[in-house]
C-alpha cells in the first residue's frame, strides 16, 4: 500500500472501533484481550507451543522450529513451514491460526513520521508510531486498546478504555512495520508510549518483552527497550524484580500532588511519594537510572517554582530527565505548550541545577503522531 501524506489510506473507520468514552475501569482490574474458538499460536511462548505439540502427540522440538518461524523468521503461512512434517502442517491449519493482526493505513506526517492504524488480531484497532531522528529509528507501541487512566492532557484517555492487548498483539506491531519499512533486526528502539498503560496490562506486556528479546526471538536488546508509565507505583516494585527488565519511563508531569491529582486521576491512588518511593525500590533493586518524563503545560506547570521543584525531585534518585513541550490537538483546548523561548528558559534553569535534561520536540504532529495524540475518535482524518 503506497504512502500518502498526511491522509489516511483506509476506509472510514467501523463504529466498533469507536464505542465512546466507556466507565473509567478500576485501575487493576480491566478486561484482557477476548478469546475466540481457534486458537492463535502468535504470542505463544515455548512452554505453550511445547504443551500445544504434547497435545497433537508430536516431538518437542517442532514446538523450537514453530518458535522461530513465528518470532525470529516472521513467516505466518504454514506451507511455508517447511522442516514441519506436512501431515502436522495439516492437522495445525485445521486447528489454528497466526494472525499477528494487519497493516489498516498510514498517514505521514512532512518529518517523515509515519503513524500506523493496526487492526487487531481478536478485534479493534490500535495506532502505532515510526519516528526517524537523524539515524535512529524508534517504534512508539500500544499495549492497550484505549486508556483508562484519563490523564486530562491527553487525548487517548479521552477513548476510555476497551481492553488489554495480548502479547501477540503487542510483538505483532513491531513485526508489521517492521516489514512494512524493512528495518533490520534488533538495530531500532522501541518505547511502550503509545496507547495504553504499559503495566496496568503486566503479565502480556512482560510476556511480550520476553519474545522481544529472546535471542532466538526478535533478538532486541533489552536496553534499547522502553516502558513508559503514568505511575503504577506496585507494578514499578514488581519490574524491579524481574530477572531481565527494559529500561523504565515515568510521567511526572507535576511537582505538587494538587496539580497531578488534577491533571493525573492516578496520583489519588499513587502520590507522589508513594510514586517516588518505588522509583527509589526500581533504581536501589536494578542499579539503572530512571527517566522522567515531564509534558510542559503553560500556565499550569511551567512556572520558576515548578523548575525548582523538579529539579529537586531529579536529584533525589538516579534519573535523567526529559522535557516535552505539550502538543495541542483538538478536543483539549485548555492546554497550550509554552513558548519555545519559556521551554529553552525551563531548561537552562534545569541545567544550572546539575539536571541531566532533554527537550523532546515534537514529531508527526500533522499526523496526531505525536505524544499524547494517538486516539481512535471520531473525527480522525480520512
Amino acid at each position: 500500500m503506497k504512502t500518502s501524506r498526511c491522509r489516511f489510506t483506509f476506509e472510514p473507520i467501523p463504529a466498533i472501533l469507536h464505542p465512546g468514552p466507556t466507565p473509567r475501569a478500576k485501575l487493576d482490574s480491566v478486561p484482557p484481550a477476548s478469546n475466540t474458538k481457534t486458537l492463535n499460536l502468535y504470542g505463544l511462548e515455548r512452554d505453550s507451543l511445547t504443551e500445544l505439540m504434547s497435545s497433537h502427540e508430536a516431538p518437542a522440538f517442532h514446538a523450537v522450529q514453530i518458535y522461530g518461524w513465528l518470532y525470529s523468521r516472521r513467516r505466518f503461512r504454514l506451507d511455508e513451514w517447511t522442516d514441519l512434517p506436512r501431515s502436522l502442517r495439516a492437522e495445525l491449519a485445521r486447528k489454528i491460526r497466526v494472525a499477528p493482526g494487519t497493516v489498516e493505513g498510514r498517514v505521514e506526517a512532512t518529518d517523515g513520521t509515519v503513524k500506523y492504524r493496526i487492526a487487531l488480531a481478536e478485534g479493534g484497532a490500535v495506532e502505532a508510531v515510526h519516528m526517524v531522528h537523524r539515524d535512529r529509528v524508534t517504534l512508539c507501541l500500544s499495549s492497550q486498546v484505549g486508556c483508562s487512566l484519563d490523564c486530562d492532557f491527553c487525548l487517548t484517555g479521552k477513548m476510555g478504555l476497551t481492553r488489554h492487548m495480548s502479547a501477540g498483539e503487542i510483538v505483532g506491531q513491531v513485526a508489521l512495520i517492521q516489514e512494512d519499512r524493512s528495518l533490520p533486526d534488533g538495530g531500532f528502539n522501541l518505547v511502550f508510549m503509545g496507547m495504553g498503560e504499559p503495566l496496568q496490562n503486566y503479565d502480556a506486556v512482560l510476556a511480550a518483552f520476553r519474545l522481544l528479546t529472546d535471542p532466538e526471538g526478535f533478538g532486541f536488546s533489552r536496553k534499547r527497550i522502553t516502558f513508559s508509565t503514568a505511575g503504577m507505583a506496585p507494578a514499578i516494585e514488581r519490574l524491579a524484580l524481574e530477572p531481565r527488565r527494559p529500561r523504565l519511563a515515568v510521567s511526572l508531569n507535576a511537582t505538587r500532588d494538587e496539580l497531578r491529582s488534577r491533571i493525573m486521576p492516578i496520583n489519588h491512588k499513587y502520590p507522589l511519594s508513594r510514586l517516588l518511593e518505588a522509583c527509589r525500590v526500581f533504581c536501589r533493586a536494578t542499579r539503572e537510572r530512571i527517566t522522567f518524563e515531564y509534558v510542559l503545560l503553560h500556565g499550569i506547570n511551567d512556572s520558576d517554582e515548578d523548575t525548582r521543584r523538579l529539579a529537586k525531585i531529579v536529584h533525589s534518585l538516579p534519573a535523567k530527565l526529559n522535557l516535552i513541550p505539550f502538543n495541542a490537538v483538538p478536543g483539549l483546548l485548555d492546554y497550550h505548550p509554552p513558548s519555545k523561548e519559556r521551554v529553552a528558559a525551563i531548561r537552562d534553569g534545569l541545567l544550572r541545577h546539575n539536571v541531566p535534561v532533554s527537550v523532546r520536540w515534537s514529531r508527526g504532529a500533522e499526523a496526531r503522531a505525536a505524544c499524547g495524540q494517538l486516539a481512535l475518535l471520531p473525527g480522525e482524518p480520512q
